[in-house]
């Protein structure tokens, strides 16, 4: 039985294993202009690589190591943004049909306070609200308790593009990467939250590759609570408290308002139970537009963080003891990014463009040392019946394009072999052995004739498990959609030799 696995990691739930590949070693010489496909033949096909590298001082790489992933911690790309937007009457209404087929509308009037039964009867037009776990939707009103009408049952006179919001959110979000994309939102669905209404911890359902973010429009009523709270990593959360945004300032008559928070949809978030009054919020999903590109926005100034990072980055590269035989940095990507779950022809290379946040900092860096980047996914091959040390090291792959992942019997190993020994791959020398240069032992007759690159490979941040399904226990937000789920992947720099590289390092500032 063979199986291959989405999943390698270094790094455990935070827990540094001491098994953890700070540096391998490859072939000499076939490792540069890898991605533009002037590959050189390894230098031996034999069971060996009888090449040798120079001593290095792991300790040197260690603390050079320590210093980029402190840096990149620290590095702060816009997760979010929000703001307030005045409502007049001609842009404040919002009509509604009272059941799905009947002729029966109703009206409601954003710009003044609306009547308790006007809200509720909002509620009994809509349909309770479910949400994607698995392949399955689910109704539990434990997990989430809201109303929600699909687009084909209402109509808003706020129009997002007119208001400018797409602007402020293309600024904000995709400052920090490609910024001649240009972005487009679709309206999904409206949400209503009333009292003890609620949303635990979710991820909105990806859609397409073309999806990157959400927003959210909360609509002026009297409410308190229904806060939406995202959360990056564990115990750092951002709180958007929609509730003192809306409608009236410290009792003070003021231009009625909604707010609005947009932020990367992969983020992990949840709305808080909502104490009193209805909370009436518009979703959109934001899309990259296929069609055309806006204009670039100028060049963000490096943060103190991002300058900091290119230090840590530029002393990593120009220590001789870090692949001084050239080979590549590898990063797990801060964001998770959608992807079909049909595994053919699934390719990762377009998403380079499409980074977000700190990731695509990460990108740009690297870029201005003269760094060839490429988006990859990391699997594991085990062979459960002739590996040379069970227990210990399987064959780690870069690939460009999705595996099809799980067992697969013998009598398809030719193909799934094909499509592990496919040239554009790279393959991690031994990369679950302890802290020392490696060589390639082909312990297999069948690896013997393996065109895939031989790769060192240096973690620079953990690395990710390729995770294309979702776990049992997360929840998407709204109903499931079987056809999208999101991947964690890894960005791979290609670092050139040690004499190599040092000119695009010292005229790099």
């Amino acid at each position: 039985m063979i199986r291959l696995n989405p999943s390698y990691a270094g790094w455990v739930s935070g827990r540094k294993l001491l098994r953890f590949p700070f540096i391998l070693r490859s072939l000499p010489g076939h490792h540069r202009r890898l991605f533009s496909g002037q590959k050189e033949a390894p230098k031996t096909t034999g069971d060996v690589d009888t090449g040798v590298s120079p001593p290095v001082d792991l300790d040197v790489v260690k603390a050079l190591l320590h210093r980029v992933r402190e840096s990149t911690e620290k590095l702060a790309g816009n997760r979010h943004c929000y703001g307030t937007y005045p409502l007049t009457k001609t842009i404040g209404g919002l009509a509604y049909r009272k059941t799905s087929t009947g002729p029966d509308a109703g009206w409601l009037d954003f710009t003044g306070r609306i009547p308790k039964q006007d809200l509720e009867d909002l509620v009994q037009a809509c349909d309770p609200a479910t949400f994607g776990r698995g392949n399955k939707d689910v109704l539990d009103p434990s997990y989430r308790r809201a109303w929600k009408l699909d687009t084909s049952r209402f109509a808003s006179q706020f129009d997002i593009v007119k208001a400018g919001l797409l602007e402020v959110i293309h600024d904000e979000l995709l400052r920090y990467g490609d910024s001649s994309l240009k972005i487009d939102a679709q309206l999904y669905k409206l949400n209503v939250y009333g009292p003890g209404s609620h949303f635990k911890s979710h991820l909105d359902t990806p859609r397409s590759d073309n999806m990157f973010g959400s927003l959210v429009v909360v609509l002026p009523t009297t409410h308190v609570g229904g806060d939406l709270v995202l959360r990056y990593k564990e115990n750092t959360t951002w709180t958007f408290e929609s509730s003192k945004l809306v409608g009236e300032v410290e009792g003070t008559q003021s231009t009625p308002r909604l707010a609005w928070a947009a932020f990367f949809s992969d983020i992990e978030h949840e709305v808080s139970v909502v104490e009193s009054g209805y909370r009436v919020s518009l979703t959109y999903n934001l899309n990259y537009a296929d069609d055309s590109s806006a204009p670039s926005l100028p060049a963000s100034q490096p943060t103190a963080e991002e300058a900091n990072l290119k230090e840590a980055l530029r002393g990593l590269l120009a220590s001789p003891d870090v692949l001084p035989d050239g080979g590549a940095l590898g990063f797990g990507l801060t964001y998770k990014y959608p992807i079909p779950l049909t595994t053919e022809d699934i390719d990762f290379v377009p998403l380079a463009r499409r980074l977000k946040g700190t990731d695509a900092v990460l990108k740009r860096i690297c870029s201005d040392f003269n760094l060839e980047c490429q988006v990859m996914g990391l699997y594991d091959y085990q062979d459960e019946e002739c590996d040379v040390d069970p227990g210990a090291p399987y064959r780690v792959y870069l690939t460009p394009k999705a595996l099809p992942i799980g067992a697969w019997d013998d009598e398809d190993i030719g193909s799934l072999l094909e499509t592990l020994n496919d040239p554009k791959n790279f393959r991690v020398l031994d990369a679950t052995r302890p802290l020392q240069p490696q060589i390639d032992v082909k312990s297999a007759d069948y690896i013997e004739a393996d065109p895939t690159t031989a790769i060192a490979l240096l973690w620079a941040t953990p690395s990710n498990d390729l995770v294309c399904v979702p776990t049992p226990i997360m929840a998407y937000g709204n109903q499931t959609e079987v056809d999208w789920r999101y991947a964690n992947l890894v960005l791979v720099a290609i670092v050139p030799p040690y004499k190599d590289r040092l000119g695009h390092i010292a005229g790099n500032n």
